[in-house]
């Protein structure tokens, strides 16, 4: 059978939890209620109807930055594959939806975010090493700078020895030719520039709780 695929927008009606499988490998689970909006013609506002609960499982990185980025109460876009389980509680068939999630981010109908690239796999840097970045960042330019100011400083022509034959060093000159002029009688100075490189720096109401099955899960210390 095909796997479905759906988009949900609702609220976050609990904080994700992170927690370790059998296998050692974690998962954020979070739960959020998906409303029907309608306009009522007697009041002429909004109101919510059929609201319904749904889990959803947030596996890998996308669970670590959904369990450091998203809270209660927070309306969100959660993309996915759409999974209905069955189990038997008390003699009764019961069926449980969750949705699998590709992607999750923040509804931005309702609100602003800030995006930010973690870069480590504790997290989301630390103040001090964003500090660190930055710097590292503004360290070619400074290291360039030197550079530029000394070949600034260089004269537009180099000045010929005195008491020499020796042409300028941009004449046309013939290859075949042999300067004349005594040797010793004067040197030209020989300066070399030194350039740094450009460098890359790597940079609804309730929780919708509701008789759910067991999972062989425990949850990750805080």
């Amino acid at each position: 059978m095909s796997d479905i695929y759906v988009t949900l927008s609702g609220n976050v009606t609990k904080d994700p939890e992170q927690f370790q499988l059998p296998d050692g490998s974690r998962v954020t689970t979070m739960r959020m209620a998906v409303n029907r909006r309608f306009l009522d013609p007697q009041t002429n506002s909004w109101q919510n109807r059929d609201t319904t609960f749904y889990t959803v499982r947030c596996f890998r990185r996308l669970g670590d930055n959904v369990q450091q980025s998203v809270r209660r109460g927070q309306p969100v876009v959660v993309y996915g594959r759409l999974r209905v389980r069955q189990y038997e509680r008390n003699g009764e068939q019961r069926y449980w939806v969750e949705i699998e999630a590709s992607s999750v981010g923040h509804d931005l109908k309702y609100g602003i975010a800030a995006f930010e690239r973690p870069g480590y796999a504790g997290g989301a840097p630390r103040e001090a090493e964003r500090r660190s970045l930055e710097e590292a960042t503004r360290a070619p330019e400074a290291a360039r700078a030197p550079a530029a100011a000394l070949l600034e400083s260089l004269p537009e022509s180099l000045p010929e020895a005195r008491g020499s034959a020796m042409p300028h060093p941009l004449a046309d000159t013939d290859a075949d030719s042999v300067p004349s002029g005594r040797a010793g009688d004067g040197a030209q100075a020989e300066i070399e520039v030194v350039g740094d490189a450009d460098g890359d720096v790597d940079g609804g109401e309730g929780d919708g709780e509701g008789d759910e099955p067991g999972w062989p899960e425990q949850r990750l210390a805080a």
